[in-house]
């Protein structure tokens, strides 16, 4: 159990989200990638979406209601999800009608990337798949995994759209994350009370925000598990659904 206090495990929980974007409301202004302005003190509230659409949607909930817009970071290639399904589609577009911002989660090593000007051909084919879908304006993009080339990517823009790693952000705007479930840096919640940095880009992950303390890996675990079942019902309602019979051994 000592590692729920070393990583703060109570941290994660929806219920302490919405606590932490009441004390970032009380120092900063939340802007998008596309809206801020430096003589602000802003927050860019970012997800990376990694796992799980159907956490997004309700962590989105949460900031509608506390009147915060973020931005959405979508994924074309996880192992988790895929954005052509009716369900993960709809997720999204929940989303977005809250007047959320999406952007492009980019992977440079599903196509093995060593150079920019391919990344620029790359982002741009991506993007449009992203803005035919969801019939939305995408400006920014953040990477998925920090790969040496992924940090070396130090411009400001690529492809008409807003490197949420640019270099700009690495010097001029503090940073938190909570990759892999646990604080990577520095505790949001220190960070948020402390105030010292006068603008600030925040990365969560939605599935690692669950109504109950969870460890890092139930969390994950959780998202696994909901995506087996959620596929075995599926199944099991086109068998229904067509009087099909659901053969086994006995």
């Amino acid at each position: 159990m000592k590692n729920a206090v070393k990583y703060h495990f109570s941290d994660f929980t929806r219920r302490n989200y919405r606590r932490l974007l009441k004390l970032a409301k009380s120092t900063y202004v939340d802007r998008g990638f596309r809206t801020f302005c430096e003589s602000e003190r802003f927050i860019l509230w970012r997800h990376d979406v990694d796992f799980s659409p159907q956490s997004a949607r309700k962590i989105s909930i949460i900031e509608s209601e506390e009147g915060i817009r973020t931005t959405y970071f979508l994924l074309l290639h996880s192992t988790f999800y895929n954005l052509l399904e009716k369900d993960v589609t709809d997720c999204i577009r929940d989303i977005i009608a809250r007047g959320h911002f999406i952007g492009l989660h980019f992977d440079p090593q599903y196509y093995d990337l060593t150079c920019e000007e391919e990344l620029r051909r790359k982002l741009t084919v991506e993007r449009k798949i992203l803005e035919n879908l969801f019939n939305v304006d995408v400006r920014v993009f953040s990477f998925h995994i920090s790969t040496p080339f992924a940090m070396a990517c130090k411009r400001y823009q690529y492809a008409g759209l807003v490197n949420a790693t640019a270099d700009f952000f690495r010097r001029r705007v503090g940073y938190c994350s909570d990759s892999n479930g646990y604080w990577r840096f520095k505790r949001l919640e220190n960070v948020l009370q402390d105030a010292e940095e006068y603008c600030l880009q925040v990365l969560t992950h939605p599935e690692m925000w669950q109504d109950r303390v969870m460890s890092p890996k139930e969390r994950v675990r959780r998202c696994i598990q909901g995506r087996a079942d959620s596929t075995r019902r599926w199944y099991e309602a086109i068998l229904r659904e067509h009087g099909r019979q659901d053969v086994d051994w006995e």
